[in-house]
């Protein structure tokens, strides 16, 4: 029987850490890794667990730092998710330059569960002491794990996934899905604490990219893909074909997960975009990635008139768009500088004005 997610541990919140010692030897997957391309020499391994047995269907990635706060929920919800898939899989964790108890947390839950485990400790070099690189290693540890038809999955260790969410992806994969986003949702208890503004602006940027979708279709007639993949590292899933045919996980300064799906679309696979399928991640706004969903908490929080997302135009810039596209098959650009919230609220209405009357032509 599966173990019951009240055993997920509490929080060790002292400062009671003391790294583990590495064990000998290094697991000949992780060691093949490290001595590799993107990490070779910048890669101080402080203790790896990996777990035996054979070739998994399917292996969820989790970058961490310092995370001991959240990581008992995304554990619990790691956990039930395990439960509900139609077959065995394995969770990847690499803990990198901590001093909390973030990677004892993740050892005494790994004992409860029925599950393969992988736990990576270590330190990275400055230069690359950052979620991408992070993520990549995680996934990179993932894919070793899996079998060549299996699949990959990546969330955060301050999000916590729904029950579904596995079944859902690994659904996706099976219809021909290579990548598979959702539009992630903020925490609630967390986004009441800020102020209403933040709020506000993403339900208006929600919206209208669902507008904008919508007339994207039209004026496109269907036949050039999405207007935008709101792509998120806390719920991601690809094959681990489609992983290695983009060489791994993109590694810009920030925004690794919209660099994949950009890579991925720009080889000709398939991607899809999910709603809200329950994935759920922190509203702090002291984020521990520079330039990361927390720091852009703060700046709405802070302004009376928020930029919202780069990659939504207004009306007539996105009808231009969408006949180019047609046109020549030019990817969409993101507009510098970004719209404000009281500029979507106006091309917002534009949009709705536009939807009805096409769907009265329509009735």
């Amino acid at each position: 029987m599966h173990a019951p997610l009240h055993r997920t541990p509490a929080p060790r919140l002292t400062g009671s850490y003391a790294p583990a010692r590495r064990p000998a030897p290094v697991p000949a997957p992780l060691r093949r890794l490290l001595a590799a391309e993107p990490f070779a020499g910048r890669v101080k391994l402080t203790c790896a667990q990996w777990p035996s047995g054979p070739l998994a269907t399917h292996a969820v990635a989790i970058p961490v730092r310092k995370e001991i706060a959240l990581l008992p929920r995304a554990l619990a919800g790691l956990e039930a998710a395990f439960a509900a898939a139609p077959e065995p899989g394995a969770a990847v964790f690499v803990v990198n330059d901590s001093r909390d108890a973030s990677a004892d947390c993740v050892r005494d839950w790994a004992r409860e569960v029925h599950f393969g485990v992988a736990l990576v400790e270590a330190e990275f070099d400055p230069a690359i002491r950052s979620a991408a690189y992070c993520r990549r290693l995680a996934l990179d540890c993932a894919a070793s794990l899996v079998a060549p038809g299996g699949a990959l999955l990546t969330s955060d260790a301050d999000s916590r996934v729904a029950p579904s969410w596995i079944v859902r992806c690994l659904t996706e994969l099976a219809r021909d899905a290579d990548l598979v986003c959702e539009d992630v949702r903020l925490d609630e208890r967390e986004l009441a604490r800020l102020p209403d503004r933040v709020r506000r602006t993403g339900e208006v940027e929600r919206a209208f990219f669902e507008a904008s979708e919508r007339l994207w279709q039209l004026w496109t007639e269907g036949r050039a893909g999405a207007f935008a993949y709101r792509a998120s590292g806390a719920s991601m899933a690809l094959s681990a074909r489609a992983y290695r045919a983009v060489g791994g996980l993109p590694l810009p300064t920030i925004g690794e997960d919209a660099a994949l799906c950009a890579e991925i679309l720009r080889r000709g696979l398939r991607v899809v975009q999910l709603g809200d399928a329950g994935t759920r991640t922190s509203a702090r706004i002291e984020g521990r990635a520079s330039g990361g969903c927390g720091g852009e908490l703060a700046r709405r929080a802070r302004s009376a008139n928020p930029a919202c997302d780069a990659r939504l135009l207004p009306v007539e810039e996105l009808r231009r768009s969408a006949e180019r596209r047609m046109r020549t098959g030019l990817a969409t650009k993101g507009r510098t500088p970004p719209l404000r919230l009281s500029e979507v609220l106006r091309e917002l209405g534009k949009a709705r004005r536009l939807i009805e009357e096409h769907d009265r032509r329509d009735a």
